[in-house]
């Protein structure tokens, strides 16, 4: 697990733990990512379904969070787990 902290400018910082993702995975949030950014629906749905396939956060605790704060929870999440792997 990853931990992150999420910023906004309309809600105080808070910090969540993302899973490390293999490639079969990223993939599939890929998948949900797209649909994220082309959905005529809007971003509320898939960025709820990436915050629950990158992390353990129930959806109760989903719920207590903003519009805001969940969309920018998404945006955090899926950069951290496609940033570039570095070779050690």
């Amino acid at each position: 697990m990853i931990k992150v902290t999420i910023k906004g400018d309309d809600f105080e910082p808070f910090d969540i733990e993302v899973k490390e993702l293999n490639l079969k995975e990223r993939e599939e949030l890929n998948a949900i990512l797209y649909k994220m950014f082309n959905a005529k629906e809007g971003m509320f749905s898939p960025s709820v379904d990436v915050i629950r396939f990158c992390t353990n956060i129930t959806d109760d605790e989903i719920n207590k969070l903003s519009n805001d704060q969940i969309f920018q929870a998404a945006i955090e999440i899926s950069n951290i787990v496609n940033k570039k792997k570095l070779k050690k």
